[in-house]
């Protein structure tokens, strides 16, 4: 193969399998910035433990690849996904493509061939990012809200006794607005 073939080769990965070969080759295996940022958190005491909150853990070993703690207050150990939507993910490597992916807003099946995953888990990695975005931004709720009103027929379905005869399949009011309908 020449330099043209293998290039073209390269470019054909997904990017996750471009990264690793750029690690590989370099030398630096290091974990991508997403997936690392937590543990250089708990490893600096910058976050506390997930279960009561102490500072005062350490390390504990490690855990199939991921960094594991314990905590003196508690006792209880945890990793440096505990308590994140990244506890229980199998694949977390392909995590920081997968969320470049979504900021693109591509769809579920771009993803599902851009990452050679499943459509359910693409699926339930999206629903986990969201869920934990709501949780950050409980409190953040600022800005314009704007509501125009929804008039509804009255419905007496289930009333033993109605006030008037019943509607077939919906029905329209007699006007618009606020009226004895």
């Amino acid at each position: 193969m020449d330099y043209q073939e293998i290039l073209s080769a390269i470019r054909a990965l997904p990017s996750h399998q471009q990264a690793n070969l750029i690690a590989e080759l370099t030398g630096n295996e290091s974990a991508p910035d997403y997936l690392s940022l937590r543990r250089n958190q708990l490893i600096n005491k910058q976050v506390g433990c997930p279960h009561c909150g102490s500072l005062r853990f350490y390390r504990f070993g490690k855990d199939k690849g991921s960094q594991r703690f314990k905590c003196r207050a508690c006792s209880r150990t945890f990793t440096e996904y505990t308590g994140t939507w990244l506890a229980g993910l199998h694949k977390k490597e392909l995590v920081n493509d997968y969320l470049e992916l979504m900021h693109k807003s591509m769809s579920l099946d771009k993803i599902k061939f851009a990452l050679s995953i499943n459509k359910k888990t693409a699926f339930d990695w999206r629903h986990k990012v969201l869920s934990s975005l709501e949780e950050v931004r409980k409190d953040d709720f600022n800005g314009i809200v704007e509501s125009d009103e929804t008039f509804f027929l009255l419905s007496e379905k289930g009333k033993e006794q109605q006030t008037r005869k019943g509607r077939k399949r919906g029905g329209s009011s007699s006007s618009r607005g606020v009226s004895k309908d």
